[in-house]
């Protein structure tokens, strides 16, 4: 199931974080929701022996987000460009596990 997020905020509100874990435990037959969030990004670096993972930094004016991509497929990216990047949320390290991404 993919849920379109609205802004940044959401992710980290007690009330969404609250929903989140009453869907617990997620498995075979409770599938691990996922997010679509659109927002800036502020920075990425790239991680790993070959860099083939990324961690990027989004923003908008409500906070920033974490997005961590094991084995990325990025394009040429810059600082501020605007993306939607859909994944699960790890609510314990607030990031979100980057599955697709998309410049916009």
């Amino acid at each position: 199931m993919l849920f379109e997020v609205d802004r940044i905020a959401t992710l980290h509100s007690s009330v969404f974080l609250a929903l989140l874990k009453q869907g617990e435990p997620y498995g075979v037959g409770n599938p691990t929701p996922q997010f679509a969030v659109c927002a800036r990004l502020k920075n990425y670096n790239f991680m790993g022996r070959n860099r083939a993972h990324a961690r990027l930094e989004l923003e908008d004016g409500s906070g920033s987000l974490k997005v961590l991509w094991w084995f990325h497929k990025l394009p040429a990216l810059q600082e501020g460009d605007l993306v939607r990047v859909v994944g699960t949320y790890d609510y314990v390290d607030r990031e979100l596990l980057c599955m697709d991404f998309a410049l916009l």
